[in-house]
Parts: structure tokens; C-alpha cells; sequence
């Protein structure tokens, strides 16, 4: 009797036992199958209308620009052809195991009185957007921010293993008609998008001078001077300050030179330009590796989407920033 209250007892735990293996397998199959989860269009399309702006973009499915003028361009018409776009590319950007998504974007037909009513101009290109995973669903980054590019469309290739998003631009400056569009090899960088680089190479940063300059009034705003213990502003207009401060934030400095060396910023151009004299500038001095020295001047203020970011990172200290006059 005992012998079978023993067996019966074992058999009751070998069956709880298999129990909890399956439902353990189960549960990580469940947990698995969710983050191999592919999107379909419309559920694409629904988290590109979450962001505001793209309430009402449509996928682009074909890729011509609608306008004859334009589409009527055989060099333009062969190379849409050679590069084979599609509406939706998907891949892994992050390796974080889950799928990307980059997308091609239009925008949605409107039709006013019989009459095609055109954007022409955003301060964002929206022609494309990717979709970045992560663990609260998906980031939307947009590689037209600021219109540094004028994107048509994008595709996504790959580099020697490497994912990278291609874009295909209108030329900013057009001097002929059967040349209008050019190539730009785009990122993922530290989650952000940003130009394609393939230098690691890190540069001691010693100090950083921005100075901005004014449009219509083509004068100097500020300059602002950073180092790894010190931030000093000498304002000429910025914010009514009028003088010399001294900020308390020191420690970004550390996070602007990281910056700087993810940009490859030795190998930027010395010069940007949009041609428009009556719109602001900024200029960026960098010290560094014991006194060499690289100067960016950015007439517009979207050299590169690494410079955008950069300018972004430098405003949000300055609005954040307790300036103390210095006396």
C-alpha cells in the first residue's frame, strides 16, 4: 500500500512537472510569436497618422512625381526604374530582432473645385518615414526633418552586411533639367538617423565655439563657448541678454563631443549653403587633439541631419540654462 501511495504520489509529480514545461514553452512561444509579429499596411499606415503631421500621408505606390514636366525627363524616368522602389522595405536597423520599417510616402490627393491642390512647400520633407522598434512599439524618424534632403524616395541597401537607407534627392541647385536628382547613404546611429560614416576614429575634444549669426540683420547674435568645466555665453541679442554669462552645465560637454566624433565631424565640408543671405547661419569651431582646429560654417542651419541634431541638442541647454552675468 505504501509502494503504490508512492507510485501514485510520483506519477501526480511527473505530471504537475510536464505541466509547467508546457505551459513554460508555451508562454515564451506566445512571448516569441509577439515579437516576430510582422505589421501589415494598414497597421503601418495607422502608426505613421499617430504622428503629427502625417494624420493624412498615404503610401506611395507609384513613383513618379505627377508632374509632366518632371516625369516627362528620361534620365529621371530611368533611374526610377533602375532603383525599383517599393512602398514599404523592412529589416532589422536596430538589431534588436525586430523589423523596421522604411517608408515611401505622398500626400494624400485633395481636389478643390475640380483643381488639384498641391503642398509646395513644409518645413519637413515627409516623403518617407521609418519605423524604429523598440520596447514601448515603434519610434518615428523622419530622414526629411528640416528639409536638409528633398526627398523623392528611399530604399533600404546593404554595405558589406550592414544596413543603410538610400535616398533619392531632388539636387537643391538644378543647372540641367536631365540632371536633377543626386545620392545621399543614410544610418542608424545611437538610434538616431544620420549620414553614413565609416570612420570610428575618436577625437579629444578640448573646446567647442558656436557662433550664430543673423539673417535679415546679418549680425552676431551670440557665441557660445564650451569646455569640459566651463560654458560661457557672450550674447549680443539672444533673449534680451546682452553681455557675458556663465552657464552651470558643464557636463554636456562630454555628450557634445560624442556627438561630434559619431558625425565624423573632421570629414564634414568646411562650407554649407542654401544660397539665401537673408537666412541664419551658424558657425562651429572645434578644438581639438592638442590645437588642430575644424570650422563648420552652415548658412541655413541644415548642413547635415548630425549638425541639425547637433544645433537641436545646443538650443534645448540654452532655453534649459541659469545664465549669471558675469560682472
Amino acid at each position: 500500500m505504501i509502494f503504490l501511495k508512492f507510485e501514485k504520489l510520483a506519477i501526480l509529480n511527473l505530471q504537475t512537472y510536464i505541466m509547467k514545461i508546457v505551459i513554460l514553452f508555451l508562454g515564451l512561444f506566445f512571448i516569441f510569436s509577439c515579437e516576430k509579429k510582422n505589421l501589415n499596411e494598414k497597421e503601418v499606415l495607422e502608426i505613421i497618422h499617430s504622428k503629427k503631421g502625417f494624420e493624412s500621408m498615404e503610401l506611395k505606390t507609384e513613383f513618379l512625381y505627377g508632374e509632366n514636366f518632371i516625369d516627362s525627363i528620361q534620365s529621371f524616368r530611368k533611374i526610377i526604374k533602375r532603383e525599383n522602389l517599393k512602398p514599404i522595405y523592412e529589416t532589422d536597423l536596430n538589431n534588436d530582432g525586430k523589423q523596421d520599417y522604411l517608408v515611401n510616402l505622398k500626400h494624400k490627393k485633395i481636389v478643390d473645385d475640380g483643381i488639384v491642390v498641391k503642398i509646395l512647400y513644409e518645413d519637413d520633407s515627409k516623403n518617407c518615414i521609418l519605423l524604429l522598434s523598440n520596447s514601448k512599439g515603434y519610434k518615428l524618424l523622419n530622414p526629411g526633418k528640416k528639409r536638409v534632403y528633398n526627398i523623392f524616395s528611399a530604399k533600404i541597401i546593404s554595405d558589406k552586411n550592414q544596413n543603410l537607407i538610400k535616398l533619392i534627392n531632388f539636387k537643391k541647385n538644378i543647372d540641367d533639367r536631365n540632371d536633377i536628382l543626386e545620392f545621399d547613404t543614410l544610418m542608424l546611429k545611437n538610434n538616431q538617423i544620420t549620414e553614413f560614416s565609416k570612420s570610428d576614429q575618436i577625437h579629444n575634444i578640448e573646446v567647442i565655439t558656436l557662433t550664430k549669426f543673423g539673417g535679415y540683420a546679418p549680425r552676431k547674435e551670440f557665441k557660445l563657448n564650451l569646455k569640459k568645466d566651463s560654458i560661457i555665453l557672450d550674447s549680443k541679442f539672444y533673449k534680451k541678454l546682452e553681455g557675458k554669462y556663465l552657464g552651470s552645465k558643464s557636463e554636456n560637454f562630454k555628450t557634445f563631443s560624442k556627438h561630434l566624433n559619431d558625425i565624423d565631424f573632421t570629414n564634414l565640408k568646411n562650407v554649407y549653403s542654401i544660397g539665401c543671405c537673408d537666412h541664419s547661419s551658424i558657425e562651429t569651431t572645434i578644438t581639438y587633439d592638442k590645437g588642430k582646429k575644424k570650422t563648420i560654417y552652415d548658412n541655413g542651419e541644415m548642413g547635415t541631419l548630425g549638425l541639425v541634431k547637433f544645433y537641436d541638442d545646443i538650443e534645448k541647454l540654452m532655453e534649459t540654462e541659469k545664465w549669471q552675468k558675469i560682472n
